[in-house]
């Protein structure tokens, strides 16, 4: 009796550690797994899952939070995706039903297939919406993006890598032409012979690498040519200063390039050079003096007239000059103006003189104006 109620209080202490360390192990594993939080479903269509299964992790901002219930494949062949979301995390995915992720801004939340690790099992991966939009209705689906993972990476890389091989496929393909291959060396027969050129200092190039006055004089102008830039770009500056002065002063420029000043002395202008043409046109076709002096026989007669008025104005100019006659004499010889000198003083001494003028005056002065009377 001894022996059968030790082994049944043996037993019994056995079964309690067992309860309660398989409880301790059960509630740590589902507060892992969110087995005891409160949960949402949601719902997300997608044109091709890769391999998604029930169970498989739902994640938000990289944090596991649900897991797949259930993957449906509809009717149009789309697969229609279920999983359970922690009502923890439901207040990050937000957005706006019908709108277009390509054109949206800022981002909503959408839905993508992703992979887990190296092994690439699949999970759902959903971004966290701006908080611009509100928190997304459990009842429409969510909008998913075509996506991540490393196999989903794999293949673009191996996309891409294949057109890098047609690229360069394309570009080696030249180098089979035989000729193409003797213009190539030729080209780089050509390059060696230049590059040697300039290393020994033959040519411009040669020149400007090793003469040091040659650079110096380059330098020189480089230096003239950016002055010669400054000065042509403060002249555009100038130019643009007093471009926006006419246009916004009211001065003459302004008025005849944005008033109707401009216009009316286009107009005059255009006027005056009308009546030009018709005077001259006149000229031209009438029977006038000026036509039959530039175009008929006045001409002749005119212009021998001229000639000889200037012949005899030169001749009496060099008369003058040479002291010939009066003139030529009062501008020669200085005597002439001595006594014209002396002649002007004494008449201004002589008091008779003086007095005969003063009479001359009073008695003009005294005299009663005529009146002329038209008849």
């Amino acid at each position: 009796m001894r022996t059968t109620a030790a082994t049944r209080l043996r037993v019994g202490i056995f079964v309690l550690v067992a309860l309660v360390i398989g409880a301790s192990i059960a509630f740590a594993i589902g507060a892992q797994e969110n087995v005891f939080a409160s949960k949402t479903t949601y719902h997300a269509i997608f044109e091709d899952v890769g391999g998604l299964q029930k169970g498989n992790t739902v994640r938000v901002a990289g944090v596991n939070v649900g897991a797949v219930t259930d993957v449906i494949i509809g009717d149009t062949g789309r697969i229609e995706v279920y999983f359970r979301i922690i009502d923890d995390a439901t207040h990050l995915i937000r957005g706006e039903p019908g709108l277009a992720l390509a054109d949206a801004e800022p981002t909503p939340s959408y839905a993508a297939i992703g992979s887990k690790g190296l092994l690439g099992d699949r999970i759902i991966e959903i971004t966290v919406g701006a908080k611009d939009y509100p928190q997304w209705d459990s009842d429409d689906p969510i909008p998913v993006s075509v996506g991540g993972g490393i196999m989903a990476l794999a293949e673009r890389t191996l996309t891409e890598a294949e057109g890098t091989a047609h690229n360069l496929r394309l570009a080696t393909d030249p180098f089979a032409d035989q000729e193409f291959s003797n213009d190539l060396k030729e080209t780089a027969r050509n390059l060696a012979k230049a590059s040697g050129l300039i290393a020994s200092g033959d040519g411009t190039i040669g020149r400007l690498m090793h003469d040091a006055e040659l650079g110096r004089d380059v330098k020189v102008a480089v230096k003239e040519l950016r002055s010669a830039g400054k000065q042509v770009a403060a002249l555009s500056k100038n130019l643009n200063k007093i471009a926006e002065d006419v246009q916004t002063n009211d001065g003459t420029a302004n008025a005849l390039l944005y008033g109707t000043e401009g216009a009316d002395a286009i107009r005059n202008i255009r006027d005056t050079f009308a009546q030009l043409n018709t005077i001259l046109t006149d000229v031209r076709q009438g029977d006038g003096a000026v036509n039959q002096l530039i175009y008929g026989e006045l001409e002749d007669s005119f212009m021998t007239n001229l000639q000889n008025a200037s012949d005899d104005i030169a001749f009496l100019t060099k008369e003058a000059r040479e002291g010939k006659g009066t003139i030529g004499a009062l501008l020669t010889d200085p005597s002439i103006y001595e006594d014209v000198k002396r002649l002007v003083g004494d008449l201004e001494r002589n008091d008779i003189l003086r007095a005969l003028v003063r009479y001359s005056i009073r008695r003009d002065a005294a005299r009663e104006p005529v009146e002329v009377v038209e008849q």
